[in-house]
């Protein structure tokens, strides 16, 4: 018959450290220090991510958090909801319209409430804030154009949606070209887009 292992006071198996209190505050020490160095090494790891991230990477989780976001572009402000982050841009469901925002032109973003909206993972879209001119052209709907700073302010109908501009005809028959490097975003008729329920900023 095989003799059970001696036991500590404590009722646990014995081992040769166990009762040992110096071995056992060397133990718990150890421990601690690991978890600690564990930690950090996880926070490490986590600021590494973030600085590791795009402009888009990070509008895309205040879209998933449903956070009301404000984006600036010249001397405007757009605060809403974001439906869309892929790429090189994003697209805000403002209390009027929605907005399609070239990256590429943005001055600031804030997120401002966390769980304004119901977070989402985006509705489907196109690849480029270029692919997404061109699919405006295709609709023939008119879009209002805004230029960084005091560039351009055009309301038309997009019909050429070329490689570094967009031409543009307004409603008195005027033909604008546009370059792509100067075109911050695109404001589009608040009659074609389903207006979002929850709280917005005026800007």
């Amino acid at each position: 018959m095989t003799p059970e292992p001696p036991k500590s006071e404590h009722g646990n198996e014995h081992s040769w450290w166990s009762d040992h209190p110096d071995l056992i505050g060397v133990a718990r020490r150890g421990r601690r220090e690991f978890e600690e160095e564990a930690a950090e090494a996880e926070r490490d790891t986590e600021q590494l991510r973030r600085r590791r991230r795009r402009i888009v990477d990070l509008c895309f989780e205040w879209m998933s958090r449903g956070d009301l976001v404000g984006v600036g572009i010249g001397g405007r402000t757009f605060s809403g909801r974001l439906v869309a982050a892929v790429n090189d841009y994003v697209s805000l469901d403002t209390e009027t319209s929605r907005v399609v925002i070239n990256l590429n032109s943005v001055r600031f973003a804030r997120s401002e409430r966390v769980g304004a909206f119901p977070g989402t993972t985006g509705e489907r879209s196109v690849s480029s804030f270029r692919a997404e001119l061109g699919r405006h052209e295709i609709e023939a709907r008119p879009v209002r154009l805004l230029g960084a700073g005091d560039g351009f302010d055009v309301t038309g109908v997009i019909v050429v949606s070329a490689t570094d501009h967009v031409v543009v005809v307004d409603s008195r028959r005027v033909e604008w070209l546009l370059p792509l490097e100067k075109l911050c975003c695109v404001v589009l008729d608040p009659d074609r887009e389903r207006r979002p329920d929850g709280p917005f900023d005026s800007g």
